[in-house]
């Protein structure tokens, strides 16, 4: 463990574990229905009603694992965000303080062309660098407001170190 390490967040992927947990029974009880579909001998007159349905059950395959795919790349994609004395570590890359241009807390807010009822975004914790590389956390997968008030400590006693050095 590094000595200048001041926090550390772990991600919380509990719907992304409900998500893949759920998609893959669905591609297990798909596949099987339709295998079953398949394999077993139509009654007269039911071999087309047996096609229609294992071809739908085949979607329920095709969507499910679709879905347990996706829901699996964005658990690995999801790392620990940890803040140094000099610097912090998202899943995207490191970000020493000297580069980082802002650090704040946006609502992505997005309105249905069909509803006029307004609906809670998503709010994200957005910290920019000078060069244009963003580090994005969601508030799904992190505690923002508290990894946002660390960080903003961490930069102010940087910077005041940086001051009283030169």
């Amino acid at each position: 463990m590094d000595a200048n390490l001041l926090a550390s967040f772990e991600a919380a992927s509990s719907s992304s574990n409900d998500a893949l947990i759920l998609s893959l029974l669905a591609t297990v009880a798909g596949l099987a229905g339709m295998l079953a579909m398949l394999l077993r001998k139509p009654a007269p007159g039911q071999r087309n009603q047996n096609l229609m349905l294992a071809m739908l059950l085949f979607f329920v395959f095709l969507i499910g694992a679709s879905t347990a795919f996706f829901s699996w790349m964005r658990q690995a994609k999801l790392g620990p965000v940890e803040i140094y004395a000099d610097r912090v570590e998202t899943p995207y890359g490191v970000a020493p303080y000297s580069r980082i241009r802002n650090a704040e807390i946006i609502s992505d807010q997005q309105q249905s062309p069909f509803s006029t009822l307004s609906r809670e975004g998503t709010r994200i914790l957005a910290i920019m660098e000078y060069d244009g590389k963003t580090h994005a956390l969601s508030e799904e997968d992190y505690p923002i407001g508290e990894v946002l008030a660390r960080l903003r400590e961490a930069v102010k006693a940087y910077r005041e170190q940086e001051e009283k050095e030169q």
